[in-house]
């Protein structure tokens, strides 16, 4: 069966539209903030660059050092007026380019990308100039010291165990080391934005990943904090047992569906009182009576249903690691 014929300009106005779209994106961010390079000059210089694309690598060129004169032009008017470079607007203009030429060459995931990328970065400048900003030295540094870590270090180490018993695997041992360490830097970084929300929402994501790593991440950053932060971390706890109990629940449901229909009572009733030691401070404060009745109730209702489970469990024989 023959194929119907594709119109043969179909393609050229995809590439077109493609560079116009990007341009007219990044031109209107532009255009608001009232530069001297604005809407239709970027969409300009992406339609000259997706023209330049698709004519061959020397028109590409040429286009790019049209671009580049155009900058030069651009600089020396604002610089003439008083208004000093437009560093940032050139730079986006000459990105605008590129992405013209990609877009004219066919490609269209990277442009999209790039020109979503460029847009957001500068319609965002207030707020991730207030962040840069509001940054300390040591926060920094934290933030660098975890990107080796899981940037450069963990590439290097080797992979498979590397002892005759097969017992020691550094890649393995080393993802613990930066769940930890990105576990307590997101949980700061929440806890900056936040408050006490974000130690909350921090320690509910983290359990759902690994509840081990982020109690003892929540234990130890108790240890050296005051008073104050010893019940949000007992509500991080709670939080982080709650979310455990949830993933685990998903994965018994996934590998043995009859298993978690027999488990759902005591999952949900587990689940149900560890959220409860979250909310049970708010709804019995200022009661000495009614904590002291709180923390028996809980602490009794824990341990049943823990042996409750233990046994299902040990019955049922399900491969499910609790942590």
């Amino acid at each position: 069966m023959d194929t119907p014929p594709v119109w043969p300009y179909l393609p050229t106005l995809g590439r077109l539209a493609l560079a116009l779209a990007l341009g007219l994106l990044i031109g209107i961010e532009r255009e608001r903030r009232r530069k001297e390079a604005g809407l239709r000059t970027f969409t300009f210089a992406s339609l000259l660059g997706a023209v330049g694309g698709m004519l061959g690598d020397s028109y590409a060129l040429l286009a790019l050092g049209l671009i580049g004169v155009l900058l030069v032009l651009l600089n020396i008017e604002t610089i003439r007026t008083g208004e000093g470079a437009e560093v940032t607007t050139s730079a986006a203009l000459l990105v605008t380019g590129y992405m013209g030429v990609l877009a004219g060459q066919g490609h269209a995931f990277t442009p999209t990308a790039v020109g979503v990328a460029v847009a957001a970065l500068l319609a965002w400048k207030e707020p991730l100039a207030g962040f840069s900003q509001a940054l300390t030295d040591a926060e920094l540094r934290s933030a660098i010291l975890l990107a080796i870590l899981a940037f450069i270090v963990y590439p290097i180490l080797p992979q498979g165990a590397v002892d005759p018993w097969r017992l020691i695997e550094p890649r393995a041992a080393w993802v613990t080391v930066l769940l930890i360490a990105a576990l307590g830097f997101v949980n700061y970084i929440l806890l900056r934005l936040y408050g006490a929300r974000g130690i909350l929402l921090g320690t509910f994501l983290g359990g759902l990943v690994n509840s081990t790593v982020t109690v003892a991440d929540l234990a130890e950053r108790a240890r050296g904090s005051g008073a104050l932060f010893l019940g949000l971390a007992f509500r991080g706890v709670a939080v982080a047992t709650g979310a455990m109990f949830l993933r685990n629940a998903v994965l018994l449901a996934l590998i043995s569906p009859r298993a978690a229909a027999a488990a759902a009572g005591p999952l949900v009733l587990m689940m149900a009182a560890a959220f409860l030691l979250v909310l049970g401070p708010v709804l019995l404060a200022g009661s000495r009576a009614g904590w002291l009745c709180f923390g028996l109730v809980a602490l009794a209702f824990a341990w049943r249903e823990a042996g409750t489970w233990r046994r299902f469990a040990l019955g049922a024989g399900v491969g499910v690691r609790f942590r």
